[in-house]
C-alpha cells in the first residue's frame, strides 16, 4: 500500500473509512456493539465532511469510561472473522481521530492515540484483504479514485472535505490495478 503516502490527508481518512465501511457489513445490526460501532463511523464521517466534532468527542468510540466503545467490541470478539471486522473499525476510527488531534494542533494526545500513523492504514489494507471480507481487486476502484482526485497535501485543509456518497463503493469486480 506504498500509494499512501501520495494521498492526501483527507484521502488518507476516506480510505480507511470505506475500508471499514465495507468489513462493517459483516456485523448484523441485532449484533452487541453495532450501534456502536455504526455510530463512531458515522461521526468519523461527519469530522471528514467538515461537521464541527472535537478529537475528544471521536476518541471516545475507542476509549470510554464506561468500556462501551469499539475497542472493547474488538478485544471481546470471539468468532475471528469478526474480530477483523471490529479491528478495521477500530483502525479507521483511531485513524480519524489521529489526523483530527493534527488538525487541531494538539500537542499532547490520549496514550491510545499516540501509535496511530499511516502505518495504520497500511495494516488495515492487509488485513483487510487477509480476513478475506475484501479482495485486493475491490479496493482498486477507490485507489485509482482516490489518486487521480485527492493529490499530495500534507494537512486537512478548510473547506477540502470529502463526502462519503462521492466515493465510488467498493465493489467485487476485476479492476487491472495493484494495490500496492
Amino acid at each position: 500500500m506504498d500509494f499512501i503516502n501520495n494521498l492526501n490527508t483527507e484521502a488518507k481518512i476516506a480510505l480507511g473509512l470505506v475500508i471499514a465501511e465495507k468489513m462493517f457489513d459483516n456485523i448484523g445490526v441485532e449484533e452487541r456493539g453495532y450501534n456502536t460501532g455504526r455510530e463512531a463511523l458515522n461521526s468519523c464521517w461527519k469530522w471528514l465532511e467538515g461537521k464541527k466534532i472535537d478529537a475528544d468527542d471521536l476518541c471516545n468510540y475507542i476509549d470510554s469510561e464506561d468500556y462501551i466503545d469499539v475497542a472493547e467490541f474488538a478485544n471481546r470478539e470471539k468468532d475471528i472473522k469478526k474480530r477483523y471486522v471490529w479491528y478495521s473499525v477500530l483502525d479507521a476510527v483511531s485513524y480519524t481521530i489521529y489526523q483530527a488531534y493534527k488538525k487541531e494542533k494538539r500537542k499532547f494526545v490520549p496514550q491510545v492515540v499516540e501509535v496511530i500513523d499511516d502505518e495504520t492504514l497500511r495494516i488495515l489494507g492487509e488485513n483487510a484483504i487477509e480476513s478475506g471480507y475484501i479482495k485486493i481487486e475491490s479496493l482498486n476502484d477507490v485507489k485509482r479514485y482516490l489518486l487521480e482526485n485527492y493529490s499530495l497535501n500534507d494537512t486537512v485543509q478548510a473547506n477540502n472535505f470529502i463526502k462519503k456518497d462521492s466515493l465510488p463503493l467498493i465493489l467485487e469486480t476485476e479492476v487491472k490495478f495493484k494495490w500496492r
